[in-house]
Formats: structure tokens, C-alpha cells, sequence
């Protein structure tokens, strides 16, 4: 698989279906949580899930601001000149760094916090205690959550797109299963969802680590220099993803306390299953550009732009 020699058309929907794969799963995810906890608790238990939903977005927009912005750097170093591998795997270090700072604290916050979160995000007392149950598993798999996405964007950028999928898909087939098994078989309910998608997290985790014992594998930890730098350049380069996936949050916190101060309950049970609509239809479309970045980032270093050109055609 070559960036800068190999067939575009190919190399480009060759990382499209991987992309999109990952990106469906993800997606359903929530869909499958809401429906399960939905059937058991109720209106107040998909009410629950909505005021969840922006916790995910403030995780993986966290661990898209390390994946995606270290691995364009990553990949471009690597089209400049053969040689530079060391230097690449700097920013996968610094990234990693990165991504175990920000876990920590969103961990934290989390997880000592998270009734005055929950209502900031919309919940009130009749769906308070079910997003806590919800939630109570999830907190111990936060930085998973993070390090998946962070992982899964250097593995593109790797050469290793489908394993990226078949973690993920790893991961999202266990949550399907897993929640009915723990909602309705285990009579855990929102409890039970929550544990089914806390280990279908750590699932994909263990998946994406086999890389590291793969022939493909090139990404090493090292000893980077300037640090803070390069932190620096990599929320740069990763700021637009991580705002847009960031901003998606904050309007749904908005909407999910206006209509529980107007409407209710029952109204947010609603709008709980459009955002889940929405996201799926935004994963989508996300997957066209984790398909190019790759080829993108390698050929932009190389100064290929002609290349450039025919994989932003495809895309």
C-alpha cells in the first residue's frame, strides 16, 4: 500500500470502506444503547441517554484533536524524504502523551463529578438517576474511549485501515449483544448498557494493540524533543475536527435543556433518538475524510499535488 505511488481510485476506496465501516459502528453504538435502555426504562430511559450523549462527543472530540491532528503531521514528515521515521514517531509519542493527559482529566471530571454534569447537560430528577447508572460503568473505560479514537487514526495513517475496522466492529458487535444480554437477560437496564459499551470499549482497545506485534507495524514511542511544541502543532492541525465533533455537544446540551425546561421528559426521550439520527448521518459523512487524510497528508509532504487533486475528486 503506497501513498505516493500506488493507485489512487483504489487506495482511496480501499480506506473509504474501512473508514465508513468503523464509522457505522460507532454510530450505532448509541442507537443500540438508546433502544435497549429505551425498551426497559422508557421515555425516561432514552431521556437519559440524551443528556449522555454529549459526554461522547467532549471524549471523542478529544481523542480526534490527538489522532487526527498527530497523525497529518505524522504522515506528512513521511512524504517529505525515507529517513525521517524517528521524527514521525515523535508526534505519535507526543499524541500519546497527549491523549493520557486529557483522559485523565476527563476521567476525573467524570467520575467525581458527574451529577453536576449530568444536570448541566440537561438532566432533571426524574432522569438524573438513570444517566448516573448509565454512566457509573462507562467512567472506568473514559480513556479508552479516547485512546480508541486517537489509535484508530494512526493505524489509517499506518497502513493498517482494516484492522482499525475490525476493532471497532469487534468492539460495536459485543455492545449489540452485550446489551441485551446485561439490559434484559441480566436485569441490569441502564446499568447493564452502560457495562456493555464500557467493554466493548476495552475489546476494541485490545484489538488496535495487536498492531504493535503486526510486520506492518511502524509506529514506536520515543523520546521527543520539544514536547509542548509539538503538543502545540498537533491541537493546531487537529482543532477543526475537534471543534466541529466539540460544537455538536454544546448544541446538543442546549437543545436537551431547553426542551426538558419546556417540554419535558418525554419531548427529550424524542430528540434523543434524532441526535442518534444525526450522528449516524454525520459518521458518514466523516468517513469520506478519514479515507483521504491519509493519502492527503503523505502526498501533500511529498509535493504531490496532482495526487492530491485526484483523491479530493474521489472524495
Amino acid at each position: 500500500m503506497d501513498f505516493l505511488k500506488g493507485n489512487i481510485k483504489s487506495l482511496y476506496f480501499k480506506y473509504l470502506a474501512a473508514s465508513f465501516g468503523s464509522t457505522l459502528i460507532s454510530s450505532i453504538y448509541s442507537i443500540v444503547d438508546m433502544a435497549m435502555v429505551g425498551q426497559y426504562h422508557g421515555p425516561e430511559g432514552s431521556a437519559a441517554l440524551a443528556v449522555v450523549a454529549p459526554v461522547w462527543n467532549i471524549i471523542y472530540s478529544f481523542g480526534l484533536l490527538m489522532g487526527i491532528g498527530g497523525s497529518v503531521l505524522f504522515s506528512t514528515i513521511r512524504g517529505t524524504s525515507a529517513g525521517r521515521e524517528r521524527e514521525s514517531n515523535e508526534y505519535f509519542t507526543a499524541s500519546v502523551i497527549g491523549s493520557v493527559l486529557l483522559a485523565a482529566v476527563i476521567w476525573a471530571g467524570i467520575a467525581f463529578f458527574d451529577r453536576p454534569l449530568l444536570l448541566a447537560f440537561g438532566a432533571q430528577e426524574d432522569t438524573i438517576g438513570l444517566a448516573r447508572e448509565y454512566v457509573a460503568p462507562v467512567k472506568f473505560a473514559v480513556p479508552l474511549f479516547l485512546l480508541n479514537q486517537m489509535l484508530s487514526a494512526y493505524l489509517r495513517n499506518d497502513k493498517n485501515p482494516a484492522l482499525a475496522t475490525v476493532a471497532v466492529l469487534a468492539g460495536g458487535i459485543f455492545n449489540v449483544f452485550g446489551d441485551y444480554f446485561f439490559v434484559f437477560a441480566c436485569d441490569m437496564g441502564a446499568y447493564g448498557a452502560g457495562l456493555a459499551t464500557a467493554i466493548g470499549a476495552a475489546i476494541t482497545f485490545v484489538v488496535l494493540m495487536t498492531h504493535f506485534l503486526t510486520k506492518k507495524n511502524t509506529l514506536r514511542l520515543v523520546r521527543p524533543k520539544g514536547l509542548v511544541q509539538k503538543l502545540g502543532k498537533i491541537s493546531v492541525t487537529g482543532f477543526s475536527t475537534f471543534f466541529i465533533d466539540v460544537a455538536m455537544g454544546i448544541l446538543t446540551i442546549l437543545f436537551n435543556r431547553q426542551i426538558t425546561k419546556y417540554l419535558g421528559t418525554s419531548a427529550l426521550a424524542v430528540y434523543g433518538v434524532i441526535v442518534n439520527i444525526s450522528t449516524f448521518a454525520q459518521c458518514c459523512a466523516y468517513s469520506v475524510g478519514q479515507a483521504s487524510q491519509p493519502i492527503f497528508s503523505t502526498n501533500f509532504g511529498a509535493g504531490k499535488g496532482r495526487r492530491i487533486r485526484e483523491t479530493l475528486k474521489y472524495a
